[in-house]
């Protein structure tokens, strides 16, 4: 903790002070030697358990905001109250999370602050720059267009290897609030022969498909430290909302006017399996074909693969797979289970 209270004052710890929690008013302690940063200690746990001890990451982040900005106290309608990281004059909570953190109390934060924004540390875990840096790459060759715009940049990744095994992803990406993450002095590259260590990042789940997109750590500070800092919600969120909603006009118009080897394949494949029916009822491995179901299944299947960002060559291409899939199944059942899967 940065400050105490003195005679209602915020003071800063200094050698042999002493003072009082402004969230549960217990006695604070000055701890002042050369290896950590001087903060201010309870005697006794503290009352607020959202509470936790601050690292030098966590402490270079809150300087880069006035002092009356940061460790305000924040009060909901029942006059719960904990201490926000920073509050902007906009009334933007920022909070600054390097320790591990449980899906509850991230989600009971999400609630109590009205207008939130986490900085996560992305250099807690070794491996999460590594994880990060594959999945950048990943998206950087993947058959897809994954890159959708350069300016901003958005990147747009379908579900895989990396993105499954990202765990910064899989503890931050069901938050409610914006959240950003900080992968300190580590260099990203995002660009063709360009990298960077000055962004933050932001990854956005949506259905079937992830964006990823950078914002300035510079940027950043100054808008929050702004009138503007609303503006930091809208340029990081909304150019991705335009492109969730035209990449989701463009795929239904591609699902309603499938192209025309498109479809002749999708019959090929189910006059295959009805004639399976006929030249081998006797064994009753395709006895149970039914040509509604096997409609569905391809057709749910092609939509995927247009939700996945495939061209109509690629859907073709995998088509003429499945043909092949048709003629060498022995049942029924096992086609269907293998096409859902």
């Amino acid at each position: 903790m940065k400050f105490a209270l003195l005679k209602d004052e915020r003071i800063e710890a200094t050698k042999g002070a002493k003072g009082i929690c402004p969230s549960c008013g217990s006695e604070l302690i000055a701890r002042c030697g050369e290896i950590k940063i001087h903060h201010w200690a309870h005697k006794k746990k503290c009352d607020d358990h959202w509470w936790e001890n601050e690292t030098e990451w966590h402490r270079n982040w809150k300087n880069q905001f006035p002092s009356e900005l940061q460790e305000r106290i924040h009060k909901d309608e029942s006059d719960e109250k904990h201490i926000a990281d920073v509050k902007t004059s906009s009334g933007w909570t920022i909070e600054f999370q390097h320790s591990a953190i449980s899906r509850e109390e991230r989600d009971s934060r999400d609630n109590f602050y009205n207008k939130l924004i986490w900085i996560v540390d992305g250099t807690r875990r070794k491996t999460d720059i590594k994880q990060f840096d594959n999945l950048m790459y990943d998206a950087s060759t993947h058959f897809c267009n994954c890159k959708i715009s350069n300016e901003p940049l958005i990147l747009r990744i379908f579900s895989g290897y990396w993105l499954e095994r990202f765990r910064l992803n899989q503890e931050w990406g069901s938050s409610k609030s914006l959240v950003l993450f900080d992968f300190g002095k580590s260099e990203v590259s995002y660009r063709d022969k360009y990298s960077s260590n000055k962004d933050l990042w932001l990854i956005h789940p949506s259905k079937d498909r992830t964006y990823i997109t950078s914002f300035s750590k510079d940027s950043f500070i100054e808008m929050m430290n702004s009138s503007h800092s609303d503006e930091v919600y809208k340029m990081l969120l909304n150019p991705i909302k335009t492109k969730l909603i035209e990449e989701a006009e463009q795929e239904e118009k591609r699902i309603q006017t499938l192209a025309k080897p498109v479809r002749q394949r999708i019959g090929y494949i189910i006059g295959i399996l009805r004639n399976r029916k006929e030249q081998e009822e006797w064994f009753d491995e395709f006895d149970e074909f039914d040509i509604k179901v096997a409609s569905k299944i391809l057709n749910n299947y092609v939509e995927a693969l247009i939700r996945q960002g495939y061209s109509d060559e690629d859907i073709e291409f995998r088509l003429d797979g499945k043909k092949n899939n048709a003629i060498i199944q022995h049942k029924w059942t096992a086609w269907t289970d293998s096409m859902e899967r």
